[in-house]
């Protein structure tokens, strides 16, 4: 009964208001605007300037063949994690929801939307709202982990890859919470009530410093409790199902993941830099670690700025504003705006009394 309330109401919120998510877009559009014209001031560069390098036929097709790679790994990474956990869909079905991952969790804070949309989207291809709520959550747990190891584990390898101090500074100090992060995700999946119960003490706490209401304290409590138990119920099934299916969604996350991080390094390539390809994609996997913490939607401004000051080290100062314009473009603009497209078709209200 609770998962048919569940389903009947998300699909509403998610189409329910428009004007919100044009807010959101808009907010997103003038965040990134804003870093970029922080950049500009920060590191004295020019506005990016085009080059004729990067439009190469042999630099296009390398940049397509990045992307095929890894808009495909995105999507098999959840379709294996259904597989996994039992739920059948067909591939087809499966790829759209990648761009419309990109637009919703692109411009909501923290990727909030996306976890709508995505489940909306599975409930409308057939999949429960549990399979469809785990499935997504083992997704994004499954790429938070890696990067939550592989980015302290690079700082602690290479601790000077970075010039700048103040990066190496917030490094160091994120690491220490995500030794934490990995803590308390093991004690999710072990003991869910544990987890619970330290987050219901806290809000009591809260409650009692009159920071929270009485009522939403409750209403808190009862939604963490659920929340932690499902999700550790659905990494358990993750866990006992299938391990090919399992190995190839941590294959495919981790193939989508070193794509992610390399596409500046194939910039820098194209540019006639002699690159280090391990330590640009050490690099990245840190940037893209401390974007998990920006409450601005799709980290926009933070994104450019935390770019720019681990990579500034490994470019001309003429090139900088180029190489984070090509790589927001490719990584997340260009998948934001094939989703505006995708999500205008797959998501229009369905028609007759069905």
């Amino acid at each position: 009964m609770q998962d048919e309330t569940r389903q009947n109401v998300e699909p509403r919120h998610m189409g329910s208001s428009p004007a919100t998510w044009l807010l959101y877009a808009l907010l997103f559009g003038g965040l990134s605007a804003a870093g970029f014209a922080a950049l500009s001031v920060v590191f004295d560069g020019p506005p990016p300037r085009f080059d004729a390098r990067l439009v190469q036929p042999t630099a296009i097709a390398s940049i397509l063949l990045f992307l095929l790679v890894y808009f495909v790994s995105d999507g098999l990474r959840l379709f294996f994690v259904l597989r996994t956990i039992g739920s059948r869909v067909k591939i087809r079905e499966i790829f759209p929801l990648v761009f419309i991952n990109f637009l919703f969790s692109n411009i909501t804070p923290l990727a909030t939307g996306g976890g709508f949309a995505q489940v909306w989207y599975l409930q409308r291809q057939g999949v429960s709202f549990g399979a469809s709520a785990a499935a997504t959550s083992i997704r994004t747990i499954l790429a938070m982990l890696m990067i939550f190891i592989a980015a302290p584990a690079f700082q602690f390898l290479h601790p000077d890859a970075s010039n700048s101090e103040i990066a190496r500074i917030t490094m160091q100090s994120l690491s220490g919470f995500s030794v934490l992060y990995l803590v308390g995700f093991i004690l999710v999946l072990r003991r869910p009530f544990w987890m619970a119960t330290l987050i219901g003490t806290l809000l009591g706490l809260a409650c009692r410093l009159r920071l929270i209401g009485e009522e939403r304290k409750d209403q808190w409590v009862s939604t963490v409790r659920r929340e932690t138990a499902e999700f550790a119920s659905g990494f358990s099934r993750f866990l006992r199902g299938s391990r090919r299916d399992a190995a190839a969604a941590v294959i495919s996350t981790l193939v989508f993941l070193v794509t992610l991080f390399a596409f500046p390094a194939l910039l820098l390539v194209l540019l006639d830099y002699d690159v280090d390809w391990m330590t640009v994609i050490g690099t990245m996997s840190v940037v893209t670690f401390l974007m998990y913490f920006a409450p601005t939607p799709g980290g926009a401004g933070l994104a450019e700025l935390a770019f720019a000051g681990f990579m500034a080290s490994q470019m001309a100062p003429a090139d900088l504003l180029l190489v984070v314009f090509a790589w927001r473009f490719l990584v997340i603009y260009l998948g934001m705006g094939i989703g505006m497209v995708v999500s205008a078709y797959v998501l229009r209200p369905r028609t007759g009394t069905g």
